[in-house]
């Protein structure tokens, strides 16, 4: 049977309500580090946990494979489930009200969301690609700068999610058009990549 299109309304009261921890404790075996918890990934196979959960932002992010996203997402990539399955089944779970759409709302308020979310999505992988970076060995001269020169805490970096862009516009274009197959006009809407003025590349 086809999921009836949510309303807004239904969909940002999931939002409000769901709690990453609480989602993700259900499937990983979570343990506590600073404000953290960290566990083994569910998304590729590991003996060493570098599956980091931060309830402060709800997001989650792997340092091993590079995934990451709140606790909708986590539920979409796991279960391959769509985004009105998982907040229908998020609704229920924390007995949030369901509304639904009159049909001839459904096509554009659908086409607003879907953008939104999408925008939301980039930007937090972005976000997730430029602090796995900084862990990496080409990140190590500005690791180094943040914990020696500016004295910020391990703690601190993770948490305000400061990263490092490594050169070249062609790494994060790889990254997001070519490796997780996002469309280019997708990250020139939000600001990510822009052509340059010559027409050749970003």
């Amino acid at each position: 049977m086809e999921i009836p299109r949510l309303h807004p309304d239904t969909i940002e009261e999931v939002k409000q309500k769901i709690d990453i921890y609480d989602v993700i404790s259900d499937y990983v075996v979570l343990k506590k580090r600073g404000k953290d918890y960290v566990g083994l990934c569910p998304f590729h196979g590991e003996k060493t946990p570098s599956f980091s959960v931060s309830p402060t932002k709800q997001v989650y992010y792997c340092f091993g494979c590079a995934e990451g996203g709140n606790a909708i997402k986590f539920l979409m990539e796991l279960g391959k489930q769509s985004f009105s399955d998982v907040i229908f089944d998020l609704a229920r779970r924390y007995q949030v009200p369901i509304k639904t759409l009159e049909p001839e709302q459904r096509q554009e308020l659908q086409r607003q969301l879907s953008l939104r979310e999408q925008l939301y999505e980039i930007l937090a992988l972005t976000a997730n690609f430029y602090q796995h970076a900084l862990y990496q060995n080409q990140g190590e001269i500005a690791l180094n700068y943040l914990k020696k020169k500016r004295q910020l805490t391990e703690e601190t970096i993770r948490q305000f999610q400061l990263g490092y862009a490594p050169g070249g516009w062609e790494t994060l274009y790889r990254y997001l058009i070519e490796q997780k197959h996002y469309p280019i006009h997708l990250a020139e809407a939000a600001g990510l990549i822009s052509q340059r003025k010559t027409g050749n590349g970003y």
